[in-house]
């Protein structure tokens, strides 16, 4: 009976102030939301152990991780078997590599491949899908006699190639399709959603690659992935100090004789499995947890702060209901109960927001990696179990923060002075002291949100619009795939060389058969346009060697096709470009760009200088002359740290290359120049890939997608953030000044002037202010730093995030105690006196 009193009574306070309520349930919803959300994001794409189908945790196994070029280097097959050898950890341990192939092309019967298919292919081990613990729904797998040398060529298909190629066909086990030209038969499809190790869409026998790689008996050039399912009861810890163990064993003889597989004295490293996918942006997610975990504690301080001022008002009725001898504990009940309604509701309103965030978020991801088709098959955002119960347990949490505890406040104040005066008496000095260390916190953390989410943002605008030397107006770009298979790379045969010439050719005729198309204007073929490709070696000049290999200049290197420059708006600037002088296996040239001509050769001399690789556990590579320089391009996102404005290039005839990038300044419609594309491969081979077809614009912006939909969130966080903190900052203030009432009344009854009660107000703020950004920035530069390893944070962001953002809330402050404050001042000061 008492329950239902004490409901009815919460009921009607609630009900007296309808709209002080719903502001109070949105800011939880919108605090626990965005946590909820943000942790389902984090979880998903990095912190849940990836498991699949089995009990235990999957782990990754690799080389030790190359920051200078972002890229995720590959062991030794023999030393991981060597590890699971003398570790006895592993329940199952495989590789993989992953690549492209392409199925179809004019041999093809299936109408849907009349032109080659591009596919996301993974080579394994035949021992991937036992390790992930999932079978075909159709077919087989693959077993230990599809490895042997002779072996029928054969691939597994994955569901969505099933059913968008072979429209879902019951009886596609067995049909033989071209893969790279060459026949090959399905054997298998696996189940919906899965594409293991990360975004495969044809899984094919590692063996087809080349022998020894599944049995090797010794250490060799090869490298591979690592994946490996620990056994029952093994965890991550035994397996890293297993590891740790392990290279401490193995490095002396890798330095006698496979020193460049170390990375700063580091080889083998292991990693949860979700981690090694995103280990270049590891620390952005980090920053972003830390920032959602700031979020939550900013919503937290603002329910309070309501709540608290609304206790603060209903302070003289509690003294009276305590003189009457209502038991305390009964109107500590009585006052958590608002509370939990209100948190309660909140956390409601917080699950629709969040699914609905994991519902966009889930779009913006595939649409981001749609050209690619690289998103980890694991990155699909769902509310699961584990965010359901961080939900009950923050809000439970939060009712103890802004109910419990200023319910408790509120009960332990001298309530005979209370009721004797009509004053708040020693509560109103407890609370004032209490709220200005609540604004501190509102402004530093609110600080912290937005100078990340400011950084960020205008990092990834600024990668997005800037000048990468190059003109991207009415310019088309693709990768191009020749067929291995009809192309063959026979290294350290007496063909190897003619085999080089006769790939090159074929990127000779297509650069041909583009240009005297009439919507086509120049084609340019290099082996990553600028905007892409990164990393960067050092190169001695010679006559001017360095002491030590890395004081030595460096720059990215890029293999271009003759006569590419101006189809992308590149100039030749001194020197010449390449011809057939240069086709020549003995004859090794260079071409610079402009910034390592002036910055290098200041007397304008490079050309004919010599230059040569060098590494830090290799052999320096051959004497280059330089034989011309080009305008600056700038390769790899502006945002990313391994990224290179020094760029040399070489004449890809010598290379043969497999696959290059191209480029066509058309006129006339996009869609035209598309199609003049295909006809352009059809006629010169149907068997050449044609891929990854997108403008320039967008070309540029491939790298730096993950991380604009990152920034995206901490934008979204930022301005969360801005609301919560203006609202709490107006309320604390509001409710502080209202407490003074009484005090301002005083002052003015003795003649104090308005302006001087305004500026005793703003001076506090102003103190307030000086703490809280001060404490702000300094936590902002921490958490900046953290990312510095991963990106290049622009100047102008940091002049916004660390002098604009601080200046706005400056602003916010100030304003929110402008107001209040004025308001009370028009109020006469008999008024104020008797103001309860």
């Amino acid at each position: 009976m008492s329950i239902a009193i004490e409901l009815k009574y919460t009921a009607r306070m609630l009900l007296k102030k309808p709209i002080f309520n719903a502001l109070t349930i949105l800011i939880v919803a919108i605090g626990l939301g965005l946590t909820i959300y943000a942790y389902s994001i984090l979880n998903n794409l990095v912190f849940k152990p990836m498991t699949l189908n089995g009990d235990t945790e999957i782990v990754a196994i690799e080389a030790g991780f190359d920051y200078n070029h972002q890229f995720r280097q590959r062991p030794d097959p023999f030393h991981l078997q060597l590890l699971d050898k003398q570790s006895g950890l592993f329940e199952q341990l495989g590789f993989y590599l992953e690549g492209t192939t392409f199925a179809g092309g004019a041999n093809s019967s299936n109408a849907k491949l009349a032109i080659a298919r591009k596919y996301n292919a993974t080579y394994v081990s035949w021992n991937a899908f036992e390790l992930a613990g999932v079978q075909p729904i159709k077919g087989r797998g693959f077993t230990p006699e599809d490895f042997h040398n002779g072996a029928e060529s054969v691939f597994v298909l994955s569901y969505q190639a099933w059913q968008r190629d072979f429209d879902g066909d019951d009886n596609i086990i067995g049909q033989m399709v071209p893969l790279d030209a060459m026949p090959s038969r399905i054997i298998g499809v696996m189940p919906e959603g899965f594409a293991f190790p990360q975004f495969a869409q044809i899984w094919q026998p590692l063996s087809s690659l080349g022998e020894g790689y599944l049995s090797p008996i010794e250490a060799s050039g090869r490298s591979v992935y690592g994946m490996a399912r620990l056994k029952p009861g093994v965890s991550f810890s035994q397996v890293e100090d297993a590891v740790t163990t392990f290279n401490k064993n193995i490095i002396p003889e890798l330095k006698k004789d496979f020193i460049w597989r170390l990375t700063n004295d580091v080889y083998l490293t292991v990693m949860p499995y979700k981690h090694a996918s995103i280990i270049q942006y590891y620390n952005v997610f980090i920053a972003l947890f830390v920032v959602v975990f700031l979020i939550l504690l900013l919503a937290c301080i603002n329910v309070s702060n309501l709540l608290l001022a609304r206790v603060n008002e209903r302070l003289k009725e509690v003294a009276i209901r305590v003189a009457l001898g209502i038991p305390r504990k009964r109107l500590i009940m009585q006052m958590l109960w608002e509370s939990i309604f209100i948190c309660i509701t909140g956390g409601v309103l917080a699950i629709l927001f969040a699914a609905y965030g994991l519902e966009v978020s889930n779009a913006v991801l595939q649409q981001n990696f749609s050209v690619q088709g690289d998103k980890p098959f694991w990155w699909e955002l769902s509310l699961d179990n584990s965010a359901y119960l961080l939900l009950l347990c923050s809000v439970v949490l939060m009712i103890i923060i802004t109910g419990l505890i200023p319910a408790i406040r509120s009960l332990s104040g001298d309530f005979n002075a209370v009721i004797r005066d009509g004053t708040r008496g020693s509560i109103s000095k407890k609370a004032a002291n209490a709220g200005k260390v609540l604004v501190i916190s509102e402004i530093l953390l609110s600080c912290v949100v937005l100078v990340i989410a400011t950084i960020l943002l205008v990092t990834g605008y600024s990668a997005g619009v800037a000048d990468y030397g190059v003109d991207t107006d009415k310019r088309l770009t693709a990768q191009i795939q020749i067929s291995p298979e009809k192309y063959p790379i026979r290294r350290n045969t007496e063909f190897e060389f003619q085999d080089r010439l006769a790939r090159s050719e074929v990127l000779y005729k297509l650069k041909s058969a583009l240009e005297v198309m009439p919507n086509v204007d120049a084609v340019a073929m290099m082996s990553e346009l600028p905007g892409r490709g990164e990393g960067t070696s050092y190169f001695e000049i010679e006559g001017r060697p360095a002491a030590v290999y890395n004081e030595n200049p460096y720059s990215n290197n890029e293999g271009v096709v003759k006569d590419s420059w101006h189809a992308i708006g590149m100039e030749m600037i001194a020197g010449r470009d390449f011809d057939h002088r240069d086709r020549d296996p003995d004859t090794r040239s260079f071409i610079i760009n402009q910034s390592i001509a002036e910055d290098f050769f200041p007397d304008g001399d490079a050309v004919g200088h010599r230059v040569r690789r060098v590494h830090r556990n290799r052999d320096p590579g051959d004497w280059s002359t330089i034989i011309g320089v080009v305008s600056d391009t700038f390769h790899g996102s502006t945002m990313r740290s391994s990224s290179a404005a020094y760029n040399t290039y070489s004449l890809v005839d010598s290379w043969g290359p497999m696959r290059m990038s191209v480029a066509i300044h058309y006129n006339g419609r996009y869609v035209a120049a598309q199609a003049s594309l295909m006809d352009a491969v059809n006629r010169v081979d149907p068997d050449i890939g044609i891929y990854h077809i997108q403008s320039y614009d967008d070309l540029i912006k491939q790298p730096m997608l993950l991380m604009l939909s990152v920034s995206k969130i901490f934008l979204f966080c930022g301005v969360i953030a801005a609301f919560l903190a203006a609202s709490g900052i107006y309320a604390m203030a509001a409710n502080s000044i209202t407490q003074r009432t009484q005090e301002i009344g005083i002052r003015r009854a003795l003649g104090s002037p308005d302006g001087k009660i305004i500026n005793m107000f703003m001076n506090q703020a102003a103190m307030q202010l000086i703490i809280g950004l001060t404490i702000g920035i300094g936590l902002s530069l921490l958490l900046t730093s953290i990312m510095t390893d991963t990106i290049v944070i622009s100047e102008t962001s940091y002049l916004l995030g660390m002098f604009g953002v601080p200046i706005l809330i400056i602003f916010m402050v100030l304003v929110a105690t402008f107001i209040p404050a004025k308001k009370v001042i028009k109020m006469e000061p008999s008024d104020a006196l008797h103001h309860d």
